[in-house]
């Protein structure tokens, strides 16, 4: 869905710093989707007795993170000449943060929503920074 991007973009643009230990000290399982029980996103059409909510709510959720990377397919002006205004909502309250740029976050990472490629990410890996 995109959650990991977009708040490790914020957060890290806001000022916050990002780690990686070298050894996984927790993680999450999706054990439930192996042993074939429905997973919580599955859970919100059959909740809301609305069948493929989630499917239609997840196409705007991921046009949202991907404008905020900035794709240029979800651009502003694509967005809105599309008629999907409603990815826009409140994006400048929960955008970027100040003291660092987008592009810089991007470069950090490896990423480059242009050519929709994710390079190693150095700072994953401490020894290759020294």
């Amino acid at each position: 869905m995109g959650e990991e991007i977009a708040l490790s973009m914020r957060a890290w643009t806001a000022g916050w710093d990002i780690y990686a230990p070298r050894k996984n000290l927790i993680a999450h399982q999706y054990r439930p989707g192996r042993m074939g029980l429905p997973k919580f996103w599955e859970a919100v059409g059959r909740d809301s007795h609305r069948p493929g909510l989630n499917t239609r709510l997840q196409k705007h959720v991921i046009r949202r993170i991907k404008h905020m990377v900035g794709y240029p397919g979800d651009s502003i002006e694509t967005v809105e000449k599309e008629g999907d205004g409603i990815v826009l909502a409140e994006i400048a309250h929960y955008s970027m943060g100040k003291v660092r740029t987008a592009k810089a976050y991007l470069e950090l990472t490896g990423i480059d929503p242009v050519k929709e490629t994710c390079n190693v990410m150095k700072w994953c890996n401490r020894g290759e920074l020294e």
